[in-house]
Parts: C-alpha cells; structure tokens; sequence
C-alpha cells in the first residue's frame, strides 16, 4: 500500500512540474522527471522562476490613416 502513495506523490508532483514549466516556457520533459525524483521541490523551483516566454509588444502609438 505504501508503494502506491508514494506511486502517485511522484506522478502527481510529475504532472504538476510539468504542466507548470510548460506553461513559462521550460522543457516539460525534462521537468516532469525532475518533479517525479524531487516532489514539491522541483515544483518550488520552478515556481520561483521566470517565464522564458516573452510577451507580444502592444502597439499603443496612434494609427495613421493611408490617403
């Protein structure tokens, strides 16, 4: 029985790192391995990080019109 939390602990934490570093742009693979050996720690981590995604520039300057 024990065998089986700590199955499910590892692939909970595995997912969970993944699905995080997926959406700031990290290797999600790499992460989901990380989050199965290190739990709560590896997601910490990542959490702590910045998102390697960068955000589109907004246009705010006026538009002109074509004659």
């Amino acid at each position: 029985m024990n065998w089986i939390l700590i199955l499910l602990y590892a692939l909970f934490f595995g997912f969970l790192t993944a699905y995080i570093a997926e959406r700031k742009g990290y290797n999600s693979y790499s992460w989901f391995w990380l989050g199965i050996l290190l739990g709560f720690i590896a997601t910490g981590i990542l959490i702590v990080q910045p998102s390697k995604t960068k955000q589109k520039p907004t246009d705010d300057s006026p538009t002109t019109l074509n004659k």
